[in-house]
């Protein structure tokens, strides 16, 4: 009785945050499938220990609670909104600092963002692959784009976009300070979310195709790029470096 009475005096805010992190524990354990069958709000207001009443109140059904899980996902994600995580960022620094004299000619910061660009993208591809919220994003948005009905599909597919766009304008930042680092500017008629954007999908391809076949994407390769000779590329890297080169000009002294 005690128990039903500390239910039913909880209030909407409270329920929707006891749910919401009893849900994003469970996708933690267990990940998201398509068809929801582990997100089952029956069990999940046991656990939680909440008013059933006030729950299917806040979401009428599965679909809508599902919708904001993905981003309860994100945002119990330490790196979420930081674009690059934090790991990343410092080994960024580290190799900026470490190339720093160098990084006083032209020729030196080509190649310490070479560098930059090796290191970080190998070490970000295998950091995001660890995350729960990135492989939700990675499953739902395949179900979206596979042309099968997805339950509250819509509502998702706005979540997703909402998230892309967040993260997008994070790393546009990152791309911006970057360029004033390398001495690189955006070519005429694009801009640092372009750019953004066209890694993104970059990073996304080669993870997807990664995950079915590790041999054709995971490997390294001995690529000569400059005068500091051939260096250990994962083709990930070798691609958003193509891509940033691209997108981006040297400034003019």
């Amino acid at each position: 009785m005690q128990q039903q009475a500390t239910r039913s005096r909880r209030p909407a805010g409270e329920t929707r945050a006891l749910m919401l992190e009893v849900a994003v524990e469970r996708v933690h354990a267990e990940g998201l499938l398509l068809d929801y069958a582990n997100i089952e709000l029956e069990d999940l207001i046991r656990v939680a220990g909440v008013p059933r009443s006030t729950v299917f109140r806040i979401w009428p059904d599965r679909a809508a609670f599902v919708a904001d899980l993905v981003r309860a996902l994100f945002e119990a994600d330490p790196n979420f909104g930081t674009g690059f995580d934090q790991p990343t960022l410092s080994l960024l620094d580290q190799l900026i600092g470490a190339n720093a004299d160098a990084m006083r000619t032209a020729e030196g910061r080509e190649i310490a963002l070479r560098d930059a660009v090796r290191a970080t993208v190998a070490h970000n591809m295998v950091a995001v692959e660890t995350t729960a919220a990135w492989r939700v994003y990675r499953t739902m948005s395949a179900a979206l784009a596979s042309g099968d009905a997805v339950p509250g599909g819509e509502n998702i597919r706005a979540q997703l976009a909402e998230i892309v766009d967040r993260y997008v304008d994070r790393m546009a930042v990152i791309y911006r300070e970057l360029n004033s680092v390398f001495g690189l500017r955006m070519r005429n008629g694009l801009s640092e979310r372009d750019l953004a954007v066209a890694i993104v999908a970059v990073i996304d391809g080669m993870g997807d195709h990664r995950r079915i076949s590790p041999a054709l994407i995971g490997g390294s390769h001995e690529v000569a790029l400059g005068p500091e000779g051939p260096r250990e590329w994962h083709l990930a890297a070798l691609a958003v470096y193509g891509v940033y080169t691209a997108f981006t000009e040297s400034v003019p002294a």
